[in-house]
């Protein structure tokens, strides 16, 4: 027999499960039947055993890999299935939900003062202070449905409430698209039902710091993730036991593409991480404390919003997060956006501002036209300069900090010395942790690359090591000499004439 004929019957749509018949070459008659899963490797193959005895004239690798076809096809279908499936959700959700909330939501993408109003509605959900942050985390999260979303770390010292400011930011993200653990193992998105991670937001729980490498790098069990982020996709080929008893090779397949957002206190990541993840900071300064504390003030006072407005709030961000379309966005101005083309960063923080313009036009497609394309029939939006504006304003800092010799934690400890010494008063790390309010192993984390630059000398012939200032302009930023939010709008008024 050269070509093998079978048939199957699932208990249930899209199931693995099910009736597997065997027929004879023409197809008509059946040879051999059972019941089983067609996906469990050991019952396929206890099942291709018994078709041998009973069929000679079926060859077990054809039989095999006639099975395998049939899985792969279920496992399409499944996947297709799970996509009108959530469409249908995304649908009954929006169908569900009240038509005042409904009103309300699109009335807000329709303001012209989205984002301020998007910021105030963090505030009143408990994040107190950190408006560039919260915002840009916003944007990040929104990025999923974008073909190539953003993603980012968000570094800072312990309690400096870097887990706590994504949790709360993910909870106006509609449940449905955010998948969050506190830890998650380096096969985890691997065996994932497949499908379940498209245009999704995945939030990890705090780097392990114990995972560092020897330079004080946190790698961490991170390649899966940064696989995703910088491929949309995952393949792992897996070596699994053959009929035969001979190791042979499969492909385990997980599309995307996710955003993806987790927090550490590491000063440093590892650069295959680095180049993918947009580096963000917490405020550890005086004044964020300030606010900090006037908040739990006013939480003790009984003077915070209320649960059921919070509520009201973060259904309002569900509804308006379902009414968004994953519109193609392009960007009209593109060729007046330059960064350095000396540092090889460029290569991706390029793209990483871009897409952080295409997520904001996201969020504003009510306030825009939806064109047509004339050729392909696509429809799109374009990027206009209130967008470029929104990013400027956002991500020049972020950026300042990708090109700058220093990392921000370092560069805030910089500027506690230069409060505190000059050039030609040395100090301990003791100070550093007075000043800072920061643990030994912290200071010392952060005093590392201020060394490295040469910003810093020590004197590490005795105990307390000593340090002085000698060069602190070489942890200035290099200019971007990136265009200007009024360049832009000058540059969209030429075209539009």
């Amino acid at each position: 027999m050269s070509e093998v004929k079978l048939d199957f019957l699932s208990d249930k749509l899209c199931s693995t499960k099910g009736i597997l018949t065997i027929f004879n070459s023409d197809g008509e008659k059946p040879l051999y039947s059972d019941t089983l899963d067609i996906a469990n490797n050991k019952k396929r193959k206890a099942f291709i055993r018994e078709v041998e005895q009973v069929c000679k004239c079926i060859p077990a690798e054809k039989l095999e890999q006639a099975i395998l076809e049939k899985v792969t096809e279920i496992i399409a279908e499944k996947h297709k299935a799970n996509e009108k499936a959530e469409n249908e959700q995304k649908t009954d959700l929006l169908e569900n939900t009240p038509q005042e909330v409904k009103d309300t939501a699109l009335e807000l993408l329709k303001n012209e003062n989205l984002f301020e109003q998007i910021s105030a509605d963090i505030d009143d959900i408990g994040v107190a202070g950190e408006e560039q942050l919260r915002v840009m985390l916003y944007i990040i999260m929104t990025s999923r449905l974008l073909d190539k979303p953003l993603s980012a770390i968000v570094q800072g010292a312990s309690a400096s409430g870097k887990s706590y400011i994504i949790e709360t930011v993910a909870k106006l993200m509609p449940p449905e698209t955010v998948l969050q653990a506190h830890d998650f193992s380096d096969q985890a998105l691997y065996y994932l039902t497949s499908g379940s991670l498209i245009h999704r937001v995945i939030i990890s729980g705090e780097r392990v710091q114990e995972h560092h490498s020897k330079n004080g790098y946190a790698e961490d069990n991170t390649k899966a993730f940064r696989e995703m982020v910088a491929s949309g996709e995952l393949r792992k080929a897996v070596t699994v036991k053959g009929l035969d008893g001979k190791p042979k090779t499969i492909t385990i397949h997980q599309p995307g593409p996710i955003a993806y957002l987790e927090s550490t206190t590491a000063a440093n990541i590892h650069d295959e991480d680095a180049t993918r993840l947009l580096p963000l900071v917490t405020d550890e300064s005086a004044s964020q404390t300030k606010i900090i504390v006037e908040s739990q003030r006013r939480e003790a006072k009984g003077q915070i919003v209320n649960k059921a407005k919070q509520q009201e709030i973060i259904q309002r961000h569900h509804t308006l997060q379902r009414l968004l379309r994953p519109l193609i966005v392009r960007i009209p101005y593109i060729d007046s956006i330059s960064l350095p083309e000396t540092n090889i960063a460029t290569r991706r923080t390029y793209q990483q501002f871009t897409f952080a313009i295409k997520s904001v036009a996201l969020l504003r497609q009510y306030q825009k036209q939806v064109q047509r394309d004339k050729t392909t029939g696509q429809e799109y939006i374009e990027a206009d300069e209130i967008d470029y504006e929104i990013v400027y304003g956002l991500m020049n800092t972020v950026l300042a900090r990708t090109y700058s010799p220093l990392n921000q934690q370092s560069r805030n400890l910089l500027q506690k010395v230069l409060e505190h010494t000059d050039t030609e008063t040395d100090f301990t790390q003791k100070d550093c942790e007075q000043w800072c309010g920061l643990s030994n192993t912290t200071v010392r984390r952060r005093l590392g690359p201020l060394l490295w630059v040469g910003v810093l000398t020590v004197d590490d012939t005795s105990k307390p090591y000593r340090y002085k200032l000698i060069n602190s302009e070489l942890a200035e930023v290099a200019d971007l000499g990136l265009a200007t939010p009024e360049n832009i709008a000058e540059r969209v008024s030429i075209m539009s004439e």
